[in-house]
């Protein structure tokens, strides 16, 4: 097989074509890679001294360098603040923290506090997670993320465990195993989008940088930060659909095997553990790939004071992009 063409390297676009979903799924890849933790800070400081270097054209670095400094701090720096992402809330980490919260949720015999405690830990996870990758144009006190976080962890918690319990406490032979499969569905998204509207709320009371063809910011705009938080919503609908549809599938039949009959404990468990956390991580990859992070939107579609103005070589601006965040 032949070896891949290295694209030439073009500054803040991403190495994949993101016009397909393939493209987009490329790019996701490259930057929820697990071995990019393995880098370390001095690393992902020499890939942005690298790329900095490119801009100022005192580079002489092949492309397929500068791709890959790219694509690590794609990985482990924020795109607003320039600053490298705290390890463990690297979208990167999201897959290698999932089978700790599996097996811990999968424990027999922790009864409710146990799983009060994995749900607890789960969401404050992902809240921190979603907080650490949001869009940043706006600096948020620590009294108002501590809030924000106490309500995420709190709503998403309330909606995760009672959706549960509702699709438990169906017994309707026909309608009660549906209902369960689909309470499931919407406790997992539900918690989703309050953990997201939650952490990311100042972003819709102020809105977001909207950045034009120069690269020049040219405001903030809440129309742009509702769009970019509803996409990141849409792709937390498509993210539970493998781990809620089809992984108690492959368990039931994983189960029905004389292979899973004859297993000891142990064996077991970690084959239902790999189970639901590949379910998970497939979903994680497939919504992110939605759509990409650097969004563009129309001139017209944003507020008035967005409308009508000039690049720096006169002609209008007709396009803005910003971070929807993760």
């Amino acid at each position: 097989m032949a070896d891949e063409v290295v694209p030439k390297f073009t500054p803040g676009q991403p190495r994949y074509s993101p016009e397909t979903f393939a493209g987009r799924l490329r790019n996701i890849a490259s930057q929820l890679n697990p071995f990019m933790l393995l880098k370390s800070d001095g690393d992902v400081d020499a890939a942005k001294a690298l790329l900095q270097r490119h801009d100022a054209g005192a580079s002489s670095a092949s492309d397929a360098e500068l791709w890959a400094a790219q694509e690590l701090c794609a990985a482990r720096v924020h795109p607003d603040t320039r600053e490298n992402i705290l390890l463990p809330l690297c979208f990167a980490a999201y897959a290698p923290m999932q089978p700790p919260i599996v097996l811990g949720m999968l424990w027999p015999g922790g009864g409710a506090l146990n799983q009060a405690f994995w749900q607890c830990y789960n969401q404050s996870y992902n809240s921190a997670v979603f907080f650490a990758n949001k869009n940043k144009s706006s600096p948020v006190s620590d009294a108002d993320a501590a809030l924000s976080f106490a309500g995420s962890v709190a709503a998403s918690v309330a909606l995760g465990v009672g959706c549960t319990k509702l699709g438990a406490s169906m017994t309707h032979p026909v309608w009660g195993p549906r209902v369960a499969g689909w309470a499931g569905f919407a406790g997992c998204v539900g918690a989703g989008w309050a953990s997201l509207l939650l952490m990311r709320r100042d972003e819709l009371a102020n809105g977001v940088n909207v950045v034009d063809g120069d690269g020049a910011v040219r405001g903030q705009s809440k129309i742009a930060a509702r769009e970019g938080i509803g996409k990141c919503c849409a792709a937390r609908v498509v993210w539970n659909i493998p781990a809620t549809g089809i992984t108690p599938v492959a368990l039931a039949a994983w189960h029905a095997t004389p292979l899973c009959a004859a297993l000891p404990f142990a064996p077991k468990m970690a084959v239902d553990t790999a189970i639901i956390t590949s379910g998970i991580i497939v979903g994680v990859y497939g919504g992110q790939a939605l759509y990409v992070q650097r969004a563009s939107i129309d001139a017209a579609a944003l507020e008035p004071e967005f409308q009508g103005l000039a690049a720096k070589d006169g002609s209008p601006v007709t396009s803005f992009t910003y971070n929807k965040g993760l």
